[in-house]
């Protein structure tokens, strides 16, 4: 019964927007120059490169690097036929196929494409110039701060070899703009397949991004404006104005212009690029739709230099890899259901910061999570997996690392970024949506997912090998990214960071890291013999430094550190002279322990939600079959959960009828990393930890001193018991409608039978059942904030003392 994002057709409207028919648009050749004549940066040249130091920091790591110490290549994944047949095409149109739009076959609309029906479009790229040079003046604030970015890497390579450190830093600043720009026609997806369960196309519209809601973008909706938009006006059509063309003006959500809007005869009543403003048109989305980029979720502000007003950030309070902890997302997409359409009290079931990443490629189990912080992910382990190879089928063993909460995706970082972009909706009609179950149908093939086929994808949707060919580009941005470190903050009234911690408890705090915390969140992995031992786990971690090597001092006493035995064990002189912790010595920037191990744990010991755990869209026969590995789909079986009646069946909902054993790879939680945790509250996969501090006007408080607060509230009730019965104890989360309901029997809300659903009955009850199995829970888990009960019982001085080291890292 949980409404789902892949639904039966519905109309969306009487105007055809983006429908361009075949004969009008010529389709390019791999053997075309795609032509940017129009287009045009209207402030070129006149944002300067800053060279100013960042607080935050960055890591000068190449993927050579990452080669050179066999953590690359991840994934034994080669590319597609049609992406390794056209690599130079490509390349050579890299800014020119960041985004893409259909075009419709002659006689075929958005109208009339049904639900897993037939394909009747191809793809053009959308043009975008690229920026020029680095050493040159840039068109827009966004150009001039990837330029200072970018420049402040590689200045060890630069001084031996100049042109390899322009071209690692090339390299890097097109990975940075994919990141913020690229779409790859996933503008569609809202218009063609979510409205499927909005209730129309003219459901879906983005009433934020009227200008006139720019001063109040971020405290209503934790969304963040772009640094160098302005307010518009009547002459912009109240959108935002912007030297990028295609900025929305808020990070995130590029625009491109909609196809002109044609009456029953074929006129056309509305052209986007002339037609005068109507009071309508945002509604409709008649002058401008919207694509999505990976920034939408990832870039938030940036702990160390939070922004005097957090809705008129400069470039350099933000951060785009650390995550938005504030955004109500995917929440933006349907501002224009009504409040009690079911769609909207589904995703009140996501706190602030977290997005439920199989809402369309639907699990039927109610489970919002966080965004990956992405920081050191070079420091990252390594496994090596057993993986099938999508195009050719060979089985061959392959480097991995760990991504999705559950360490799903597992073949490598290349499908497993690329399967992000799928996630947010490129190549939806002809690559997955075919794979989803078919409302209402309760037997055969249509009754349950079939797996997503990359060969097939990339052979029917071209959009995906314009992504493919970036995601080298990519990774090499995204190992750039360093932690977010305490002691380098400064809050907005100039209060250094070093005012929110006691020094003084930070050597204790190490200890008791080490004893209660390492073996799960240290990169350096202790032995399995020794993990249970907390007096052995203390001799195994002597000497080591887990936080940055410019604060390494303060984890140790004077003592300590000055102790002849301490200096020769773990000191060492650098070719310099200098003595130094010798992990960083020996490996530098990967000296820098990542504060987990990525391991997979068993839900039923972390004692956690378990609907997050149970997701099995990786398992062999489902949807993302491809993205895990041989080895994931092959893990021991965790144990068995309970069989419940579904709890929307009156009178015996909620009865247990038996136990399952869980299989095929779901059942684990993979330990995560603690880096920049202090920045990062509230805490647990799903922020249930812990609530968001605000203003006293309700705006999310992104000061130091309040992610402080967040840090230490969050701190005091992961260390406190979940069990009711014990005193003081955990407040017992559950998240409820928060209004009267009807509730159809499928995902799609179709059919004749509607169940009242009173406000305040868990919203679980109906978000975690399978309307193609429905005589039982999917997953039965109604309490989000329990579990993770390691360290409860640690006296109050030791707590402390964690929380302070905690402030470290």
């Amino acid at each position: 019964m949980r409404p789902m994002l892949s639904f039966t057709i519905a109309l969306l409207g009487a105007t055809t927007l983006f429908a361009v028919q075949a004969e009008e648009v010529k389709i390019p050749k791999k053997t075309d120059v795609i032509d940017t004549s129009g287009e045009h940066w209207p402030d070129a040249g006149k944002y300067p490169v800053s060279n100013a130091p960042y607080r935050k920091t960055l890591r000068s790591v190449s993927l050579e690097d990452l080669a050179k110490r066999n953590i690359l290549p991840l994934g034994i994944y080669q590319g597609t036929p049609q992406l390794n047949a056209n690599l130079d095409w490509y390349q050579k149109n890299f800014y020119n196929t960041l985004a893409a739009k259909k075009v419709w076959d002659k006689g075929t609309s958005p109208q009339t494409h049904e639900f897993q029906g037939p394909i009747t479009w191809k793809y053009v790229p959308i043009p975008q110039l690229p920026p020029p040079p680095c050493d040159q003046p840039q068109p827009t604030g966004y150009d001039a701060e990837g330029c200072r970015y970018v420049n402040s890497l590689f200045k060890d390579v630069e001084a031996k070899d100049p042109a390899k450190a322009k071209a690692l830093r090339e390299q890097v600043r097109r990975g940075r703009d994919v990141w913020f720009k690229g779409t790859f026609g996933n503008q569609d997806e809202p218009y063609l397949h979510f409205a499927r369960v909005a209730g129309g196309q003219d459901k879906i519209f983005y009433p934020w991004l009227d200008t006139r809601e720019r001063n109040q973008r971020f405290s209503k909706y934790g969304l963040i404006n772009d640094p160098d938009c302005v307010q518009g006006d009547a002459s912009t059509n109240y959108w935002d104005k912007c030297p990028d063309p295609h900025s929305s003006g808020v990070l995130g959500y590029r625009k491109y212009y909609a196809d002109p809007t044609k009456d029953a005869s074929g006129k056309v009543v509305f052209d986007p690029k002339a037609s005068p403003y109507r009071k309508d048109e945002l509604q409709k989305n008649m002058r401008y739709v919207i694509g999505h980029p990976c920034v939408q979720c990832h870039v938030g502000f940036n702990p160390d230099n939070p922004p005097l007003n957090p809705n008129k950030p400069t470039w350099d309070n933000l951060s785009a890899t650390i995550g938005n902890q504030h955004i109500v997302q995917p929440l933006m997409f349907f501002q224009g259901t009504d409040p009690h359409a079911v769609v909207r009290q589904v995703l009140r079931a996501g706190r602030p910061g977290t997005i439920d990443t199989s809402l369309v490629a639907n699990d039927f189990q109610n489970n919002p999570g966080t965004q990956n912080n992405i920081m050191d992910f070079q420091n990252r382990r390594v496994f090596e997996e057993l993986m099938k190879d999508p195009v050719t089928g060979q089985l061959k063993k392959g480097l991995t690392q760990h991504v999705l909460k559950g360490g799903e995706d597992s073949v490598g970082d290349r499908l497993a970024l690329i399967r992000v972009y799928v996630n947010i909706g490129m190549c939806t009609e002809e690559c997955w949506a075919p794979h989803f179950p078919k409302p209402g149908v309760l037997f055969g093939e249509k009754s349950h997912q079939t797996p997503f086929r990359i060969k097939q994808c990339a052979a029917q949707c071209e959009p995906w090998n314009y992504a493919d060919a970036k995601m080298e580009d990519l990774a090499s941005f995204l190992v750039t990214g360093g932690p977010t470190y305490l002691l380098n903050a400064v809050d907005k009234d100039g209060t250094p960071g070093m005012k929110y911690i006691d020094l003084t408890k930070v050597p204790q705090g190490r200890k008791v890291f080490a004893r209660e915390c390492a073996s799960c969140h240290s990169s350096k992995v202790a032995p399995e013999n020794i993990r249970r031992d907390k007096d052995a786990l203390a001799r195994f971690y002597e000497g080591h430094v887990f936080g940055s090597e410019q604060f390494w001092k303060y984890e140790f006493t004077d003592a300590e550190r000055n102790s002849p035995e301490f200096i020769a064990k773990y000191m060492q002189k650098d070719q310099q002279g200098n003595l130094r912790p010798k992990q960083f010595v020996e490996k530098e920037v990967f000296g820098q322990d990542w504060l987990g191990n990525d391991e997979p744990t068993p839900f039923n010991i972390i004692g956690t939600n378990m609907c997050r755990a149970l997701h099995d869209n990786h398992n062999k026969g489902h949807i993302f079959e491809e993205f895990s590995s041989e080895d994931y789909k092959n893990r021991k079986s965790p144990g068995k959960v309970d069989v419940v009646l579904n709890r929307m069946v009156p009178v015996v909902g909620g009865m247990k009828i038996g136990e399952r054993e869980i299989t095929g790879g779901p059942g684990y939680m993979r330990n995560i990393s603690l880096l920049s945790v202090w920045a990062t509250a509230p805490f647990l996969h799903n922020n249930a930890i812990g609530e968001m501090p605000r203003l006293p006007d309700g705006t999310p408080d992104t000061t130091v001193k309040g992610r402080i607060k967040a840090f230490e509230e969050s701190f005091n009730e992961l260390l406190m018991s979940d069990d009711p019965k014990v005193n003081p104890h955990r407040p017992q989360k559950i998240s409820t409608t928060d209004t009267d309901i009807k509730l159809a029997l499928q995902e799609d809300q179709g059919g004749l039978i509607k169940l009242p659903v009173a406000k305040g009955r868990p919203i679980a009850d109906f978000t975690s059942s399978n309307p193609h199995q429905p005589l039982t829970q999917k997953c039965d888990d109604r309490i989000e904030n329990k579990g993770h009960q390691f360290g409860v019982s640690l006296s109050p001085a030791d707590k402390m003392a964690l929380r302070e080291f905690l402030k470290l890292m």
